[in-house]
């Protein structure tokens, strides 16, 4: 418990029995040093990569103009509300991912940009897990890595279908450990102990954030009871969707299940799955547990077939067949970061918003399902700590630097990991800052 003589800080704690539980970022704990102006004080800038695979429709993904008064092709509709926070990037790729035409061969190397070997899994360190390497030390966990769908066994044509389940690489040869579980990825944001799920988060911390809470201002105070209610409600939902699926969510082919179902609390309504990510993804931003993350929402070259969406066909079929419902399904991966948007723009940091101290990158390994992946489909989200300026539609088509590396590097400046290369680029994408 706190007592008046504690220091605070934003690297204060909420401690419970087997809870660790970091602290969303509040002015009271933030100009605790009596120093508005320095740099430590400011509000960390949050790198998040979000990935769907497989591409979109051919016709309906692009982009023209400029601010309020900028065009969005059919597929982006879902971000009208937010194309003044938006970049769209034409004509960036990966080099080496055109060296194979199969999906695995165009994904693996999505952000590192490395040589990919096609009889044994070998590609490069993805720039996410360079910097958790590097800076990932100013936070308790170096980094997130969470999926909606896993990996992806055997082999394509001799080729490892490893890489299209995989777009973060902690080395050559090994992808980072993608967590698909709901429960488990919140765990890891809050638990120091694992076997102690019979008590919520909330309230395991509930007398350190009673004695915190007397030393707030009254604006901090509403923002600490938001957050801790925030905590309280996703974790409930959590819980709600493994009895759900419990009673009535998973439906095996099989007249009677042959082993007993895993306890990994995925949820099998796709869209409260996904959603259930991306709060987790916003808890750990908000909390300041990490700032770096990579949100997989499917697999290239993926099966799911999204009845949700009015979809006939698994989601691989309709990459190549390119029917109009594609479109609806495109728009709905495109509802993710728009939630994403939203929900970031209700949090107050300091004279700004989470939204304004994140760069989001949205990419696909391909620019549609038919494997063309000279040019690939990339937006760009947030404002990156004010070095964003979005509204913008940029096309690299026809410059002579046009690597998806040049562009990590912008990202990796942003989060604060400034380097003179990266993969196959030694210098930075012109007119993006």
């Amino acid at each position: 418990m706190f007592t008046k003589s504690d220091p605070i800080s934003r690297r204060t704690i909420l401690r419970g029995l087997g809870v660790s539980m970091a602290l969303p970022w509040l002015e009271s704990l933030a100009f605790a040093a009596g120093d508005k102006t320095n740099a430590a004080n400011q509000p960390p800038v949050r790198t998040l990569v979000t990935f769907t695979g497989m591409g979109f429709h051919s016709q309906h993904w692009w982009a023209k103009g400029e601010g309020a008064g900028m065009e969005l092709g059919p597929c982006l509709k879902p971000l009208e509300p937010w194309k003044e926070r938006m970049v769209f990037l034409r004509g960036l790729w990966n080099e080496q991912a055109n060296n194979g035409v199969i999906h695995c061969m165009q994904t693996g190397n999505m952000l590192s940009g490395a040589p990919m070997s096609k009889t044994e899994v070998h590609t490069g360190v993805s720039f996410d897990q360079l910097m958790a390497q590097r800076i990932g030390n100013r936070t308790r966990i170096p980094s997130l890595v969470l999926g909606c769908e896993g990996p992806i066994p055997g082999l394509q044509d001799g080729h490892p279908l490893l890489y299209s389940s995989h777009i973060s690489w902690s080395t050559a040869v090994s992808p980072t450990w993608t967590e698909t579980r709901p429960a488990l990825a919140f765990d890891q944001l809050f638990r120091t102990d694992r076997n102690r799920g019979d008590r919520r988060v909330v309230d395991a911390v509930l007398e350190d954030a009673k004695s915190l809470r007397q030393r707030l201002s009254l604006s901090d105070r509403q923002r600490f009871e938001e957050y801790l209610g925030s905590v309280h409600e996703i974790e409930g939902r959590i819980k709600r969707a493994d009895k759900q699926r419990d009673a009535n969510g998973w439906q095996p082919t099989l007249t009677a299940p042959d082993r007993p179902r895993p306890a990994d609390g995925i949820p099998a309504d796709i869209p409260e799955y996904w959603k259930l990510m991306n709060d987790i993804v916003l808890l750990a931003f908000r909390t300041d547990t990490t700032r770096i993350a990579t949100l997989k929402y499917c697999n290239d070259g993926s099966a799911e077939t999204h009845t949700h969406c009015g979809a006939k066909d698994q989601h691989h079929q309709m990459a190549h067949t390119q029917p109009a419902e594609l479109v609806t399904l495109n728009q709905y991966f495109m509802s993710q970061l728009a939630y994403l948007c939203e929900r970031m723009s209700e949090v107050k940091e300091r004279d700004r918003t989470l939204l304004d101290n994140t760069s989001i990158m949205h990419c696909s390994s391909m620019l549609h399902g038919n494997h063309d992946s000279r040019q690939l489909p990339i937006i760009l989200l947030g404002g990156a700590g004010g070095k964003l300026r979005g509204g913008r539609s940029l096309d690299y088509l026809d410059k002579s630097n046009r690597r998806m590396c040049s562009l990590f590097l912008h990202l990796m400046d942003w989060g604060g990991l400034e380097l003179d290369q990266f993969g196959d680029s030694k210098e930075r994408l012109t007119g993006i800052s």
